[in-house]
């Protein structure tokens, strides 16, 4: 397939990174709109929606990515290790992914809101996509240290994936909103759900399958890629780099995921405004991190990785509480998350760099390139954020009194304001102290 790695330099780096446009949009579709829709639309109790994402798109994710990084270490094709799992399971995913937003409902919302039919479709769905797309991301994720190894093209690389993430966010907060409603009014709240669903999955699953134009692997890492099972996961899980760095990742990724899941109520019932207002609230948190990436590149590498995450993270923190605290309207909301934007590029870009970092560590320790066991093992960590975020929003929504549907009293939504405050707080106090361990620094 003579497509596959067709551009180098420059053009191959970009076309490389188009796949953390798929990986962004796709990500978020689900964190943002997927428990609002089975709870204000398909009216499933909040409380199984906050059980079931936790088990199928938490814990399972979590675990699925190890089996997966550890399938994709020993894989052995014509494509190489990473590719194959780009190239055929993305259209698998799209159908998937589809499906998701397509519950067996008949065009109405639940008379019963514990209906144990639909919850059991609920989990079935997002277990087998979750699978599919973890396959895919996987095999992207880890082509990027194997085909950049320094600093400075990773730091470049991680500017581009970055980008192409913020404009899947962008469609995410921005577009999507409009798509949706316009699809809902056009064509019925369900079948408009489940169009949007094929039409922002063909165009995650797309840029992953663009990707492969500047994605090459190198045949002397699969070579020497095989360690036993019991091995590799001991090695893996004894490092005590990975250790800290995944839960870095995991506390910043809780605090994203709770905001991306409570969006919708915020602007709501926070702010006051309604669904289109996603866009407006949405548009610096997306903006601002393009404009402040150079910045924070510079920073990084002159401070390292380690330092620009932990003053980046703390600074949005500070942020988010802002907003989930002190705002009462769109306009505070607006100013609150263009604050966000511009510190969360820090975050964004000093995350990219500690896995790599680890990755290289522990080839010279064992001799090994294992890439995808490690990017398979870090998202294991990361993913109990989404089992972490729906055990976080059954906990504020039973702990507030939240009725689905109706105009919530103050005292509730004041409630759900404290709620949210604590989870953040627990998940910085987290973050620090895995800050403090984290061995491996700019030199």
């Amino acid at each position: 397939m003579t497509f596959i790695g067709r551009f180098s330099g420059k053009k191959g780096k970009v076309s490389y990174s188009l796949g953390a446009f798929g990986e962004s949009l796709i990500f978020a579709i689900i964190a943002t709109y997927l428990t609002y829709f089975y709870i204000e639309v398909v009216h499933l109790d909040a409380v199984l929606v906050g059980i079931g994402y936790m088990t199928a798109y938490g814990i399972w994710n979590s675990i699925n990515d190890m089996i997966a990084g550890y399938i994709s270490d020993r894989t052995k094709s014509r494509w190489g290790r990473r590719i194959p799992y780009i190239l055929f399971f993305s259209p698998l995913m799209v159908l998937l992914f589809t499906l998701l937003w397509s519950p067996p409902l008949e065009g109405q919302p639940l008379s019963n809101p514990t209906n144990f039919y639909i919850f059991g479709y609920f989990i079935l769905v997002v277990f087998l996509f979750e699978f599919v797309y973890t396959l895919v991301d996987v095999g992207w994720n880890a082509l990027f240290p194997e085909m950049y190894t320094s600093l400075s093209e990773r730091s470049e690389v991680a500017v581009y994936r970055q980008i192409f993430a913020t404009v899947g966010v962008i469609i995410t907060f921005i577009l999507a909103p409009q798509i949706i409603t316009g699809f809902t009014e056009i064509f019925g709240k369900f079948q408009g759900w489940t169009l949007v669903g094929l039409t922002l999955g063909l165009i995650g699953g797309g840029s992953f399958l663009l990707s492969i134009l500047g994605s090459r692997e190198k045949k002397e890492y699969a070579i020497k890629s095989s360690l036993p099972v019991k091995e590799t996961f001991l090695i893996t899980f004894k490092n005590k780099s990975f250790i800290t760095a995944a839960f870095l990742i995991l506390t910043t990724s809780w605090i994203w995921s709770i905001l991306e899941a409570m969006t919708p109520f915020i602007i709501k019932h926070f702010l006051k405004g309604d669904i289109g207002d996603i866009t407006v609230v949405g548009a610096p948190m997306i903006i601002f991190p393009i404009l402040f990436y150079p910045i924070w590149r510079k920073i990084c590498v002159k401070f390292g990785s380690r330092f620009t995450l932990a003053i980046a993270t703390f600074l949005m923190t500070s942020g988010l509480l802002a907003l989930t605290l002190w705002a009462h309207s769109v306009i505070e909301g607006v100013i609150l998350t263009a604050f966000f934007g511009a510190v969360n590029g820090g975050v964004q870009l000093s995350r990219e760099l500690l896995i790599p970092d680890v990755i290289d560590e522990d080839a010279i320790r064992t001799g090994v390139r294992r890439e995808g066991i490690y990017y398979g093992a870090r998202t294991f960590v990361d993913r109990f954020a989404l089992a972490l975020t729906g055990l976080s929003t059954a906990f504020i929504f039973s702990l507030s009194g939240y009725v689905a549907g109706e105009v919530q009293p103050i005292e509730v939504v004041w409630s759900m304001r404290l709620g949210m405050a604590f989870i953040i707080i627990i998940a910085l106090a987290v973050f620090f102290i895995a800050v403090k361990y984290y061995p491996l620094g700019r030199k």
